[in-house]
Formats: C-alpha cells, sequence, structure tokens
C-alpha cells in the first residue's frame, strides 16, 4: 500500500473514529442486577453560548451527541442544567432584525438538546422579568426556582416550579431549584421579585416532595460552593448539583455529594446512581467528567434546529477593526487592579464622552481571556462587555467622585474573591491603601495631575449599571444624565470607533493609574477558585 492510499484510508476511516471515541468517552458500567435501578445525571453549569469556545472546547451539538449515547444505554437519563444561561453572552446582546435575542437562542438550543430541568441563575435576570418570563414560556423543559418568589401572590416566579417528580425507570425522584440571593442586587429582578433565603425554601420542597412520594431528592442550586456546603448541611437531601462558581467541584459535606463544574460545557459531567428498585435508595454512586472536546462529533438533528442562527453567526464573524497589542480580559484581573484592557475601554469612553474622566466595573469585562493582537471581530467586541448598558455622563462632585472610588475598592482584599465593583478608570490616578477600613481607603487622588477637588464639578463618564447604583455605586443613582439618550454613543460604538480608527489605541501595559499599598509581596492574586 502506498503512503497516499494509507492516508486515504485514515481520512476515510476518521469519522467512525470519532464516535468510537465519544462512546468510550461516555461509557456506562456493567449492567445493574434485577432489583436495582440505575439512573443517569448528565450537568453542565453556566452555559453561555451553544457554539464552541474559541478554544474549540464545548458546543451544545457535541453534548447532545453524547446524550443521545447514554439514551441508548438506558432510557433513565435526566439532563439538568444548573443555572446561568440566558445572559451574558455574545448571541444573547447580537441584533437579529433589529431586535436583541436576549437569550432566545440559548432556549432554542436546549429544547433541541433536549434538557430535562434548570434552575434559575442569576444571570437569567439581566434582562428583567419580563424577557425572563417569556424564555421561561419558551421552554419545553421546567424552570426550577424555590426561592424566587412574587410579592404580590405569593408564589414562584411565573412559570417556574419550586419542585418536581418524575419517576425514573420506576423510583420517584423529587428535584428542586434555588439560586443565591445575592442575585437580588446583583441582577435585575422586578420590585415584585424576591429571591428569598435558600435554606428555608430547600426545607419547604424536600418536605413537599417527599410528601409527593420523591424517594430520592436532587437538589439544583445556582450558589456559591460555600454556600452549597450549608446548604447540605440546613436539609437532607441525597445530591447537590451546582453551578455558578465556574469550577470543578466534587466534595461530601454532612453526607451529602456535591458536584459541579467550569462554565460554557467545555466539560460534561455524568453521575451515574444505582438505586434499589423498591425504596430507591442509593447503592453505589460513580462521578466522571467527560471533556467535551473536536474528537466528539456533532449532532446533525441539533444543528439542524440550530441552522435558523446561522446568519447570526456570520454577522458575528465581521471584522471592526483591529487591536496592536494583546488585550488582558481575564475576569480576576480586571477585578484585582489595573489592566490595559481597562485602561483602554474607560478610555475610549472618556474619549467617546468627551467627558473629564472616567469609571467602569471590572466585572463588566467578561471575555475571561487573553484577546491576542491583530484583527478584532464583532464576537470579540461583544464577549469583551456582552451586557447591554448605555454610555452615561454624569456631573459629580469631588467627593462623589472619591466616594465612587472608595467603594469600588471596599470589598477588595488579600485572600477574598476579587469584586466586580473594582473601578477602572481614566482621566485619573488614585492610591489605596488595604490597611484601611473600608470608606477611608482611598489616600490619594488626582485628575488631570491635580489633587482632586472635593467641590469642583467633574463630568464622569460611566456605565448605566453603574450610575442606576448597582454594585454599591449608590452615590450615582439619581444623578441626571447631562445628554439624551439619542445623542450618546453606545459602549460598542465608542469601542468599534476605537478599534476602526486606532484612537484611542490601547498601551500594551498598565499605566499606573491604579497604586495599592498594604499588599502581601508581588500583589493581590486571585484565589486558586476564580477564573
Amino acid at each position: 500500500m502506498t503512503k497516499s492510499m494509507t492516508v486515504s484510508a485514515w481520512v476515510a476511516l476518521l469519522p467512525l473514529a470519532l464516535v468510537l471515541a465519544a462512546r468510550s468517552a461516555g461509557a456506562a458500567a456493567p449492567t445493574p442486577a434485577a432489583d436495582t435501578v440505575r439512573l443517569t445525571i448528565l450537568h453542565v453549569n453556566d452555559v453561555y453560548q451553544f457554539q464552541p469556545t474559541a478554544q474549540n472546547r464545548g458546543g451544545l451539538s457535541r453534548v447532545a451527541t453524547l446524550r443521545q449515547q447514554a439514551l441508548k444505554e438506558s432510557p433513565n437519563v435526566l439532563t439538568l442544567m444548573a443555572g446561568d444561561t440566558i445572559s451574558p453572552s455574545v448571541e444573547s446582546s447580537a441584533e437579529v432584525e433589529g431586535e436583541a435575542l436576549k437569550g432566545r437562542q440559548m432556549i432554542d438550543a436546549w429544547n433541541a438538546l433536549g434538557l430535562d430541568y434548570a434552575v434559575v441563575g442569576n444571570h437569567e435576570f439581566d434582562f428583567g422579568d419580563d424577557v425572563l418570563r417569556a424564555r421561561v414560556q419558551q421552554s419545553h423543559f421546567p424552570w426550577l426556582g424555590a426561592n424566587v418568589m412574587s410579592v404580590k401572590s405569593s408564589q414562584v416566579f411565573d412559570g417556574m416550579k419550586a419542585w418536581d417528580v418524575r419517576d425514573v425507570g420506576g423510583v420517584k425522584v423529587g428535584l428542586f431549584g434555588v439560586v443565591l440571593p445575592e442575585t437580588q442586587t446583583s441582577s435585575k429582578p422586578g420590585p415584585d421579585t424576591r429571591i428569598t433565603p435558600f435554606c428555608e425554601a430547600a426545607k419547604r420542597s424536600v418536605d413537599a416532595v417527599r410528601a409527593a412520594g420523591a424517594q430520592l431528592v436532587v437538589a439544583l442550586t445556582h450558589l456559591a460552593v460555600e454556600q452549597d456546603r450549608e446548604l447540605a448541611k440546613c436539609v437532607r437531601v441525597d445530591v447537590i448539583i451546582g453551578g455558578h462558581d465556574h469550577d470543578r467541584v466534587e466534595e461530601t459535606v454532612a453526607g451529602t455529594p456535591i458536584f459541579k463544574l467550569d462554565e460554557d460545557a467545555v466539560d460534561l459531567g455524568r453521575l451515574t446512581l444505582d438505586l434499589d428498585a423498591k425504596t430507591g435508595a442509593v447503592k453505589k454512586r460513580a462521578w466522571k467528567v467527560l471533556p467535551i472536546t473536536a474528537k466528539v462529533p456533532d449532532d446533525a438533528a441539533f444543528n439542524a434546529r440550530m441552522e435558523q442562527y446561522t446568519p447570526l453567526l456570520a454577522t458575528l464573524a465581521q471584522r471592526i477593526g483591529r487591536s496592536p497589542v494583546a488585550l488582558d480580559a481575564r475576569s480576576a484581573q480586571n477585578r484585582l487592579g489595573e489592566t490595559n484592557l481597562g485602561s483602554f475601554l474607560a478610555d475610549a469612553f472618556r474619549e467617546a464622552t468627551g467627558a473629564d474622566v472616567a469609571l467602569i466595573n471590572g466585572g463588566a469585562i467578561r471575555a475571561d481571556r487573553v484577546l491576542p493582537a491583530g484583527q478584532m471581530t464583532r464576537r470579540e467586541l461583544y464577549s469583551l462587555m456582552p451586557y447591554r448598558n448605555e454610555l452615561i455622563v454624569l456631573e459629580v462632585t469631588g467627593a462623589t467622585l472619591r466616594a465612587a472610588l472608595e467603594n469600588g475598592v471596599s470589598l477588595s482584599s488579600v485572600d477574598g474573591k476579587p469584586p466586580g465593583r473594582f473601578p477602572q478608570v481614566s482621566g485619573m490616578r488614585f492610591t489605596y491603601d488595604l490597611r484601611k477600613a473600608a470608606g477611608e481607603r482611598v489616600t490619594r487622588v488626582e485628575v488631570r495631575g491635580q489633587p482632586l477637588d472635593d467641590a469642583a464639578v467633574y463630568r464622569l463618564a460611566t456605565l448605566s449599571f453603574v450610575a442606576s447604583g448597582n454594585d454599591g455605586y449608590t452615590m450615582l443613582k439619581g444623578l441626571p444624565a447631562l445628554t439624551a439618550s439619542k445623542d450618546r454613543p453606545s459602549p460598542w460604538d465608542a469601542l468599534t470607533g476605537a478599534f476602526s480608527s486606532g484612537r484611542p489605541a490601547p498601551r500594551a501595559k498598565p499605566q499606573g493609574r491604579i497604586a495599592l499599598v498594604g499588599a502581601p509581596p508581588g500583589g493581590l492574586k486571585a484565589p486558586p477558585a476564580m477564573k
């Protein structure tokens, strides 16, 4: 056989090799005994796009392939999503026929996949109650939210369920969902929506599912891992499937196993539970993580149902300009200190509005990777700042500006989670001291090289999220904008102009706008759990 024939043979065998790799990745254990029901739980969390990531990991079409394989092995499969999918994402920010998708494409993807249950995440509220209500109605699967309550009706959010019970192979499986209470202030739930304490809601739900005959109870949560541990101690469930942290977790607290994964379905969790056919008691438990890579083939049926979004993907691939340097869009770095991207964004907003100074919250920067120098596409633009913010200019006194900076560093600490309120700035420099109490940390502020005058008035460019008082910036709430929205560029317009014109140009390194005193040698570091 010639060398060329050998290559041809390998190419011909490639599809079969990919299918075999997928089957090997999801292979089940030997068939259980007759008195045993095997339940397979497939789970992901914090999935913001149905396409693979820039690193070619993830992709819900590939997840659909593994789900179909699991269903061929056994019909006793539950596919769960542990919150955060409507926002923030590149596709959710994009417009189709003049209207932003606001997560519609993700619901279509989950419907195509065949999702069984989802718990509401904090970012499900980013577009407000009306959009979430529409997405719940669009879904072919139940949304769980035991602690998401309507003030008027004293019932759970419209269309959601606190809990549900499903017969799986003759065993009644109860499921309930809870979301972290911080959602009340970190996102945009409406005035009629209250996020109540999760332990109390969990206790009510467990009592209800047990009364309905549930033999096995699954908590589907969107909580920080510390809150999952608290949940395990306050209520007795058989397993906690969680999200929110964007990190893999496998641990047992108070006898309850907790499983969580990273974001964007780069991995698929597969939990196999061998249950007593009569009592539902867990005889055996096994959890494995299946990497979702290009080795897993796409599911043709899934792709066919998502063809309507092909034009959108082409739009996102359009070039809008270029960056001469790599841009640090890592989430933790933009919440810990000055970055070249944070400074560039603030510069672009200040120049586009003619403001004296600019301030944006580090939590608004979401790409969570270093973008290489070179051409920038619309997808990269949206990935940097996927939230649909307005660009606002406010008149503030120096004292108000100082209070805003104090808020921005009030949650910074040596060993804590980097806060989303951390300020990236333009037109000013400031120094803060971690040894001082929150509210008294900012020791020096300069505007245009001059010390900040508390009595002077400055024009501040910022995002509407910050101007509305979110992330603790209450000192800015209620201040009138200097121009009407129709006369203001959007943040995306400002950045597109900067990338296309090269003005302002991003710098390769931070410019020393933010100085820190009282940090350990080497400065602040992101904790291992922060991505």
